[in-house]
């Protein structure tokens, strides 16, 4: 290992602009993708025949691999960075979605009785009994789906990107330069920790009824 090609590498512009493509594609990806699932997740829930006919679709579509979506994606999109994009969203959506949809599916029914009690009306329901049933239920989701968005968006950049963190790690891999090889993947293994750190500091300050035990 030399560490003379680590230093400089460190401090040229080039492994930064690379990673800095890989938190554009992985924030725009993971965002989206939370909107979707998480619109989709109370859409299932709230109208039993829209879920008769999406749920058993997302399912057939769920178990298919990451590497499946390449070929597809880059068919149906205009661009490499769309196609990237949009690997990393369906590395997100389908984790957020299944832990979201299935945290509705499991409510308490005393909740909901509750709720039928007190004659709340649905913006109610779902402020005051719903959201906060699943919130934590919801973090799990994030969580998950920042695990998928990074691992796709790598998988993705290695196979067809021209730019980006995968794509660094496996250039150099092909040119036999391990010393930046391993530049790529402690920066992988930094940033997931850092995304997966501030969704876990924003649970702990969240859900304080949790951690109090009440």
């Amino acid at each position: 290992m030399n560490f003379k090609i680590i230093i400089d590498e460190l401090l040229t512009t080039n492994l930064y602009l690379n990673i800095l493509e890989s938190l554009k594609n992985v924030l725009l990806g993971f965002s989206i993708a939370f909107v979707v699932a998480i619109t989709l997740a109370f859409l299932l829930y709230e109208f039993k025949y829209l879920r008769k006919i999406v749920y058993p679709i997302i399912e057939l579509l769920r178990p298919i691999p990451n590497a499946g979506w390449v070929p597809i994606a880059i068919i149906i999109c205009a661009t490499i960075e769309q196609s990237i994009l949009f690997i990393t969203f369906i590395g997100a959506f389908f984790p957020m979605f299944l832990n979201i949809y299935r945290s509705l599916d499991n409510i308490p029914i005393n909740y909901l009785n509750i709720a039928k009690l007190y004659k709340l009306n649905r913006k109610d329901k779902y402020l005051k009994i719903v959201l906060p049933s699943i919130l934590p239920n919801i973090f799990t989701a994030l969580m998950l789906g920042i695990s998928g968005a990074w691992l796709s968006v790598i998988m993705a950049e290695m196979i067809s990107g021209k730019v980006g963190l995968g794509y660094y790690t496996w250039k150099n891999y092909t040119l036999l330069s391990y010393e930046k090889v391993f530049l790529g993947i402690v920066f992988m293994g930094i940033l997931g920790a850092i995304f997966s750190g501030i969704i876990s500091l924003i649970s702990k300050k969240t859900l304080f009824w949790v951690r109090n035990g009440e």
